[in-house]
């Protein structure tokens, strides 16, 4: 399993980005991100523009150079804003209702499509609307994941905390839902902003992985630093989304220096390991960074997840990484 930087949340000049789709991809190549979610609003036009010139020069994969492209849109509507992911059409977001969204989204589940809400603590009408979470869902088995870190400096927002909240809520009662990061890229921000970044766990470096990790959440988001992440039970590696039982076994964790050379400057210095059962600290870890670290655990039904904490911009204690779940079954 290997771990790729991965852009969830971009646009261009097709919506309210100044990229073109041709600067989009170089600056992700420059990032550098190894793959790149296109997401403009209610439209997939810049990735069709893409996908069109590549059959123009007999080309059918997947790839800008070493760059995997990905085919989104950010689901715009007047009661909140969604990542929809690989769907194979658009769902009319005009036909949603505030007091429910679960028609749509089985709608864009019936079209292949993963679902993330986009920053759900943003300001809202009347200075941007749509853009804070208004809608119903009865059932979030229909969400893939929740957008926790959005935008430059989400370490410094108040309003990741309360999507964080947001998202160890529905954990807590029962829902299996990931965490993101999105850039909502825009536009190249100052050097003094600081962005978060998803890593994606991949066996193979295709779309078809994209979708099923993605699907799974065996993917991370961080501030920099990168991170190993398994959990061996019964001599064998499961990774985040997988299952596991309710049991004895060991964490498995390595976590290295920013590679980002934009975000290396911010100084981000992981310290230590925090390792959460359903929401209690069960275990807390110094890590030192490029050993890898074990830790046996005992497992209960309901989740574990692991944060990793450590210096951002002077402060000690800070959240660093948010890993995704894994999920422990009922005995």
């Amino acid at each position: 399993m290997k771990y790729y930087p991965i852009e969830l949340h971009a646009h261009t000049c097709h919506s309210d980005g100044d990229f073109s789709i041709h600067q989009l991809i170089q600056a992700a190549k420059e990032e550098p991100y190894q793959v790149l979610t296109v997401t403009d609003h209610n439209t997939f036009a810049p990735y069709e523009q893409w996908r069109k010139e590549k059959l123009e020069q007999n080309q059918q994969d997947d790839f800008d150079g070493n760059l995997l492209v990905v085919p989104g849109i950010e689901w715009t509507t007047f009661y909140g804003h969604m990542l929809v992911i690989g769907a194979n059409q658009v769902i009319d977001w005009r036909q949603a209702q505030k007091r429910s969204l679960d028609p749509q989204l089985r709608q864009i589940k019936a079209a292949q499509g993963i679902v993330g809400i986009a920053h759900p603590f943003s300001i809202g009408s009347p200075i941007c609307t749509g853009c804070h979470w208004d809608f119903h869902i009865e059932d979030y088995s229909l969400v893939d994941f929740i957008e926790v870190w959005n935008r430059t400096t989400p370490d410094e927002n108040y309003r990741s905390q309360l999507a964080y909240e947001w998202w160890t809520s529905l954990l807590l009662q029962g829902e299996r839902i990931s965490c993101s990061g999105g850039r909502d890229w825009h536009r190249m921000e100052a050097p003094s902003e600081n962005t978060a970044i998803s890593y994606i766990g991949l066996e193979t470096f295709t779309l078809t992985e994209v979708y099923q990790s993605l699907r799974q959440g065996n993917f991370y988001i961080s501030l920099g630093p990168v991170m190993e992440l398994s959990f061996q039970q019964a001599h064998q590696n499961y990774y985040m989304g997988d299952n596991l039982l309710p049991e004895s076994g060991i964490l498995q964790i390595m976590v290295q220096d920013t590679p980002q050379p934009r975000l290396q400057a911010f100084g981000f210095d992981p310290k230590t390991i925090r390792v959460i059962q359903n929401e209690q600290v069960v275990a807390e870890k110094k890590l030192t960074k490029g050993e890898p670290l074990r830790v046996a655990l005992q497992l209960v039904p309901g989740y574990l997840r692991v944060e990793v904490l450590g210096t951002a911009k002077g402060q000690k204690n800070q959240r660093l990484i948010l890993s995704n779940p894994f999920y422990i079954q009922e005995s």
